[in-house]
């Protein structure tokens, strides 16, 4: 009973702490004074909501990647409406990302996707404006390999610059053949 007590306020804390009701110094205080200097428990509350965030990111960006295809090449929509709906689904991903990664979540799927997302819609602007001028595309293509690779930095993702460096490799041999 009265573990049960100090495990109910000890996910209290936990939840003070992720949602900045009190300043982070006094909810370790706290969690030291009600775990008696104990490893700090990860509560099973915090591995769930963990959990169902990765699932639900996901899902989300599986979504979006899926309603995107289907607008974009199953759909008898103007140009303009496919793209305006490709770059609210991009600026919807990326702000979401930003704002997980704000309150300690680092979900690479979302950015991912708003990767993949934002390398079809520049595709299909280049292909509308310019048709088939390869140059063109392959500078695209490099400019998007950069910003992979500026992302992997800036948000230390290891995949992010395999898929650059990957991507200029390709785009070498592409030109070189």
């Amino acid at each position: 009973m009265k573990d049960e007590k100090k495990l109910i306020i000890i996910k209290e804390i936990h939840f003070w702490k992720e949602n900045h009701m009190l300043p982070d110094h006094y909810c370790d205080y706290l969690l030291t004074l009600y775990t008696q200097g104990e490893e700090l428990p990860e509560t099973a509350v915090g591995k769930t909501a963990s959990k169902r965030l990765f699932a639900s990111s996901l899902l989300v960006s599986l979504f979006f990647l899926l309603i995107s295809l289907f607008v974009l090449y199953f759909t008898e929509l103007s140009f303009p409406l496919q793209m305006t709906i490709l770059a609210v689904f991009v600026v919807f991903l990326m702000t979401s990302a930003i704002y997980f990664s704000k309150k300690g979540f680092v979900l690479p799927l979302l950015y991912a996707v708003a990767a993949i997302l934002f390398l079809i819609f520049t595709v299909e602007m280049h292909e509308k404006l310019l048709g088939n001028d390869q140059n063109t595309l392959y500078m695209l293509l490099f400019f998007h390999c950069l910003l992979w690779w500026a992302a992997g930095r800036k948000l230390r993702q290891v995949y992010f610059a395999i898929s650059a460096w990957l991507g200029v490799i390709l785009l070498i041999i592409f030109i070189v053949i």
